[in-house]
């Protein structure tokens, strides 16, 4: 009887579908941050505008210069009284004559946490800008440690796509993690662990992998014209995702960066918001 109630459960969850929102994330203003001078913000925005077509539409266009902040608590002050929508800056902000390499800045590094606003960020740094001229933002990747249930993610990456773009949705299954849960289940002798290691893992692939196709389906009927692309595997996140973006020639990553369990950025956005310098990133 027991085993019958189990079985009845499984099915009943496994029909427990996660249906993808789509939401036109609304974006009326939009500050950039500089440690240069007015007429080198006035080149981001125009850079910015090129870069993201979808951005042009914006009438609320602000600055916030060197001159009006150094330290990070006199910069959030600055944003508290500006309340924009999103912000447009560089890793490494007054940093020029040190550039951690291990590191997105203090400035950035506490912004992105310390707020509820996206910071959209350019590729280089605020020393070493890199160009984004000869690019348009029409290849979107979001990434994502669980995209299940991650709508706001998945919005903000449509938000950015130019019309006729593609979005690519991805879910790296980490190898690290899962073998830990495998080395933990193959030392109890009750579970056959060989049958344990294919179901877990075609589980969790086939999970994300039919939120990513009611995500595409969902846009394709509610959403602007773009395409959704979708990539589910296991693998190494930072190796896998650097592959991805060069194969894919990306234009914009966008990711998470918050924990609620802790105040600093997670692990493995971190290592990716650090080390793909190169590409323009937006950070939730």
């Amino acid at each position: 009887m027991v085993d019958h109630i189990d079985e009845f459960e499984s099915i009943f969850r496994r029909a427990e579908r996660d249906l993808f929102c789509y939401v036109d994330i609304p974006l009326t203003s939009v500050v950039v941050v500089t440690d240069g001078g007015a007429e080198q913000a006035h080149a981001t925005i125009a850079a910015t505008k090129n870069f993201v077509p979808k951005l042009e539409s914006v009438e609320d266009w602000r600055i916030i210069t060197a001159d009006q902040f150094r330290t990070v608590a006199e910069l959030l002050e600055v944003l508290d009284r500006q309340q924009t929508d999103l912000i447009v800056t560089h890793r490494h902000l007054h940093e020029k004559s040190f550039v951690p390499q291990h590191s997105l800045g203090v400035h950035l590094d506490v912004l992105t946490q310390t707020t509820s606003i996206p910071v959209f960020v350019l590729p280089g740094s605020a020393a070493q800008p890199g160009s984004v001229a000869d690019r348009v933002c029409d290849r979107v990747m979001v990434v994502a440690d669980h995209i299940t249930g991650d709508h706001r993610l998945i919005n903000y990456g449509i938000r950015m796509c130019r019309n006729g773009g593609t979005v690519w949705l991805c879910h790296v299954e980490d190898d690290v993690v899962f073998e830990r849960y495998m080395q933990a289940i193959e030392r109890i002798p009750e579970i056959d662990s060989d049958d344990a290691r294919i179901l877990i893992e075609n589980q969790l692939l086939k999970d994300a992998q039919e939120f990513i196709d009611g995500c595409a389906a969902v846009i394709q009927t509610e959403g602007p014209n773009i395409i959704v692309n979708s990539v589910v595997t296991r693998g190494h996140h930072l190796r896998d995702y650097r592959k991805l973006i060069q194969d894919h020639d990306v234009d914009l990553l966008v990711l998470n960066t918050k924990d609620d369990g802790q105040l600093a950025m997670h692990g493995r956005a971190y290592s990716l918001s650090v080390e793909l310098t190169d590409v323009s990133m937006l950070l939730l």
